[in-house]
């Protein structure tokens, strides 16, 4: 190596390690842009699917009014056991809603959008619809209703029920959600919703 060689390489040297420190610096801020996209995009896909199955769980819940009222609309009374049977093998339920629980080959439950399970049970005059499992942050934008019956689910709303506390005379968006989480577990609660005929 020559003289000239030596004091080249001595003077190019630095000037390479401050580009190699601005591409490094470079690549750690793409890798933090990058990273914020993703996690702004898998919360955005969250918030999105959560809404969806909001949405289908609010059409269910009317769908299942409308079907058990036409069932038994010649009828005085719903009567007082469970009509989930008769709603699944009337063809009253989508088949999206149904599923075979105990894998004999017959669907025999309808499942909500949360994975939880749906019982329509007839109450004499009225008839109730239960939801299990259903997330609290669902349950305190669903359950809202005013004093004469009508809600985000419907209309010919008795009352609502989480298995301890009852409502019969409306819920505001605030006391729903002081009535969703009151009794939640594990960040999911049971709510029933009992209907007039209509």
């Amino acid at each position: 190596m020559t003289s000239s060689d030596f004091w080249q390489a001595r003077c190019c040297y630095p000037e390479t390690l401050k580009e190699r420190g601005a591409t490094l610096i470079e690549a750690v801020l793409f890798t933090v842009i990058a990273l914020g996209l993703i996690a702004g995009g898998i919360a955005f896909f969250e918030q999105a699917s959560t809404s969806a199955k909001t949405n289908d769980a609010v059409r269910m819940i009317a769908s299942l009014q409308s079907q058990v009222r036409a069932l038994f609309q010649s009828q005085p009374e719903f009567g007082s056991s469970d009509v989930t049977a008769l709603l699944i093998s009337s063809n009253a339920v989508p088949s999206a809603m149904v599923q075979d629980s105990d894998d004999d080959g017959a669907y025999d439950s309808i499942i909500n959008a949360f994975g939880g399970e749906v019982v329509v049970t007839g109450v004499g005059s009225q008839f109730s619809i239960e939801m299990t499992d259903l997330p609290v942050d669902v349950c305190s934008r669903i359950l809202p209703f005013d004093a004469l019956g009508n809600g985000q689910v419907g209309s010919g709303i008795a009352s609502v029920t989480d298995g301890t506390a009852t409502d019969s005379d409306g819920l505001t968006s605030p006391e729903a959600a002081v009535f969703c989480n009151a009794n939640a577990s594990g960040g999911k609660v049971d709510i029933e919703w009992t209907f007039d005929r209509g």
